[in-house]
């Protein structure tokens, strides 16, 4: 997938972001991984938390790209988007988020108590990694938006 298809299939549109709103997208994701580690929640309730952080994280690549998903399908959109952004870095988050998708789809929809301890320890493994590798990853391509690139006012 490419951004040139993504924009003619009407999934994403250009729209820059900033450091502001790159920062608020970073802390909503770990808000929402720390939520995901509150025992005291269903096991179904934690993996939506921690599917929302990969959600977020995936949502951080795309802005920093200059791109804004579009409805419909908008979960399913940005997970497809990474690869856009750097396939060889997130070909295998994006794949095994988009699964995460389907249960998170299953959990909100369908029908409580889905999601086992093994996939709930495993989501939550994997958004930690993911968000590992995202930083790293906007530091190299758009260190401007790490809020410590040229002409960050510091406010």
């Amino acid at each position: 997938m490419t951004w040139k298809k993504l924009l003619a299939e009407k999934r994403v549109a250009v729209e820059a972001s900033s450091a502001d709103e790159i920062a608020r997208l970073l802390e909503l994701a770990r808000r929402n991984l720390g939520d995901a580690s509150v025992e005291m929640l269903s096991d179904d309730g934690r993996f939506d938390c921690a599917y929302g952080a990969a959600r977020a994280l995936a949502t951080v690549i795309v802005r920093a790209e200059g791109y804004r998903i579009k409805q419909p399908a908008a979960h399913y959109n940005t997970f497809l988007a990474l690869d856009a952004a750097d396939r060889n870095t997130f070909e295998e988050f994006a794949t095994y988020f988009d699964t995460c998708r389907k249960l998170r789809n299953e959990l909100s929809y369908d029908a409580p108590d889905v999601v086992t301890e093994t996939e709930l320890a495993e989501i939550i493994d994997r958004v930690t990694e993911f968000e590992v590798v995202v930083a790293g990853w906007l530091k190299a391509r758009h260190p401007e938006l790490t809020g410590g690139g040229e002409g960050e006012s510091g406010q």
